[in-house]
């Protein structure tokens, strides 16, 4: 299971919020103890660095609210179309669900994930959907579950996630995961 780390929660901030930590730690250990204090800021400049790359490569930002919408407006066709690209980016195989609970298996090498994704227009999803697909990982004897949502995840679906091997996607992590609308070719 993924634990937010600090450096997790930097690397989905803007490059200029890990800049301003290592300024902020660096003069922090500064006054503690100077000779480390360079140390103690250059992982987090680092990571600014790489964020400003990443972010550079993936061009303007997108606006999560709006793409958010367009993702609950799709049908289930094209929502779990777009879902399966995704990962098959990722380089994942994908097939469709063989079993309740879950939605696509993704195999890459010896790996298994299953995806649950099919209420991603609720507003909110609760703590079943998300017991099923604990359930269903363990059944098949996946490494984890990834349960995808549009809207958010309430606090008791958010507290099976962390004792259960899922892991819950919604947001801007979704739009990221799928990425910015196609632009239609005329």
């Amino acid at each position: 299971m993924a634990q937010d780390t600090l450096f997790n929660i930097l690397r989905r901030q803007p490059w200029w919020v890990s800049l301003l930590a290592a300024f902020v730690l660096f003069w922090i250990a500064h006054a503690i103890f100077p000779p480390v204090a360079p140390f103690v800021a250059v992982p987090f400049v680092l990571l600014a660095v790489y964020i400003g790359i990443i972010h550079w490569r993936r061009g303007a930002p997108v606006d999560v609210g709006s793409r958010l919408a367009e993702l609950r407006a799709m049908s289930w066709e094209t929502f779990s179309e777009a879902v399966a690209e995704a990962y098959r980016r990722k380089g994942y195989a994908v097939s469709p669900s063989a079993g309740a609970g879950y939605d696509f298996k993704l195999v890459k090498g010896s790996e298994v994930i299953l995806v649950q994704c099919r209420r991603w227009k609720v507003n909110q999803v609760g703590a079943g959907p998300v017991r099923e697909l604990a359930v269903a990982v363990d059944r098949h004897e996946a490494r984890r579950g990834i349960c995808l949502a549009a809207g958010e995840f309430s606090a008791p679906a958010r507290a099976v996630s962390t004792s259960e091997p899922v892991l819950l996607v919604s947001g801007s992590e979704l739009v990221e995961l799928i990425g910015a609308r196609k632009k239609k070719i005329t």
